[in-house]
């Protein structure tokens, strides 16, 4: 099932869906932080937190939004610092997942900490 379709199934199914949908798109809106910086915060988040559908969600904004493979690698490494060693196979898939974007797929090695990874099936 697409993300928006699941989306679109919860609204239906109750306010407090929809209420929570609001709020998460009130939050991501521009205001004092621009939107791509509050991709990377999501991005950072989603990884702590271990989800894998929100960072490639988070992957697919900062890609739209215009931020640099740089910028990503950084904020992944903030995740890496926060979350601590757990975290790394995620950031592996991410960096994997990176590929596939048409801006963030540069193909550069990225990081040290990420290099050498490999596309998780």
């Amino acid at each position: 099932m697409a993300r928006a379709d699941g989306n679109d199934r919860l609204r239906g199914s109750g306010s407090l869906f929809e209420s929570f949908f609001a709020l998460d798109g009130a939050a991501y809106a521009p205001g004092a932080l621009p939107v791509s910086v509050k991709e990377l915060l999501g991005l950072v988040v989603s990884v702590m937190k271990d989800c894998e559908e929100c960072v490639y969600y988070h992957l697919e904004r900062c890609d739209e939004e215009g931020v640099t493979r740089d910028q990503v690698l950084e904020a992944l490494q903030i995740a890496l610092v926060g979350g601590g060693s757990v975290t790394i196979p995620l950031l592996r898939r991410a960096v994997s997942y990176m590929e596939k974007l048409p801006n963030l797929g540069d193909g550069s090695e990225g990081s040290v900490f990420l290099s050498g990874t490999e596309p998780l099936e």
